[in-house]
């Protein structure tokens, strides 16, 4: 291990601890605003321990891209795990909204998805989505490096929206639309970090744009799932609007940051709710 890397480790107390979750996952961080789990979300028995009919799955899996830097800054980025293409993150995602045929089980029915990396025809059937799922575009604000044989850098991201919708008679009745008083634009302006200030996670999502999309489709008091937690900002930004966050990661270091960093966002909805 090179000494950033050593450093980096002892920092999140991970050094010469096991980096590959034990069967149904381990709890970090339990509390009533937010429950971290540091375990793989494909584990049949960590995903029976998220509360069926929660309120919003919002989330953003490693779906292909092999990201790896190999050292960036003082951080170096290991490949992130399942981002070889390997795993059918959509038929991941379905087992976490509820199986196929069942009703009472995962995201409740009529609740809302978002999914970053892919289009509404990758997840509509393994989803269940209704026919309101769309394509949204968070415009980054910023152009990234991206490959520097093209003459267009990247600037943008898509992410999929979709109302789940359990019954398959109900999606064939065109069942799953949203209210008009919803209606916003597809294009989310939020602006990433620069490459410099990215240092805790490769594709850490700004906390703002994540409560854009918890706000627009939870009520105070929901459970907002997020399998694929990476760093937590699904979670911190679910407990700031005062929501609650059930996350799980499967890699040790970021599980152990996203408990820190939802610990740190209690504190100060704590501290709100005194006020």
């Amino acid at each position: 291990m090179s000494a950033p890397a050593r450093d980096d480790a002892q920092a999140h107390g991970t050094l010469d601890l096991p980096l590959v979750p034990p069967p149904g996952g381990t709890v970090l961080h339990s509390s009533e605003r937010a429950t971290v789990i540091w375990g793989d979300c494909r584990d049949p028995a960590v995903i029976a321990a998220v509360p069926d009919w929660y309120g919003l799955l919002c989330t953003d899996p490693p779906y292909g891209k092999a990201w790896h830097n190999g050292y960036h800054r003082r951080v170096p980025f290991e490949p992130l795990a399942g981002d070889d293409g390997s795993v059918d993150w959509p038929a991941v995602l379905a087992e976490w909204v509820g199986p196929t045929g069942t009703y009472n089980q995962g995201l409740a029915s009529s609740r809302h998805v978002y999914v970053f990396g892919y289009r509404p025809e990758a997840l509509a059937e393994p989803l269940r989505l209704g026919r309101a799922a769309a394509e949204l575009i968070w415009d980054k604000c910023k152009t990234g490096l991206g490959s520097l044989e093209q003459p267009w850098g990247p600037a943008h991201e898509v992410l999929t929206f979709g109302v789940h919708t359990k019954s398959r008679a109900g999606r064939a009745k065109g069942e799953g639309t949203v209210a008009a008083r919803m209606r916003k634009g597809s294009v989310l302006r939020v602006p990433r970090k620069n490459s410099t200030q990215v240092n805790r996670h490769p594709t850490e999502k700004p906390v703002a744009l994540m409560q854009e999309l918890i706000e627009s489709s939870t009520v105070r008091g929901d459970l907002v799932v997020d399998p694929c937690a990476g760093s937590g900002s699904t979670g911190v930004a679910a407990v700031l609007a005062g929501r609650r966050a059930h996350l799980v990661e499967i890699d040790r270091r970021y599980a152990e940051l996203a408990a820190d960093r939802v610990r740190a966002a209690e504190a100060v909805a704590a501290q709100m709710d005194r006020l």
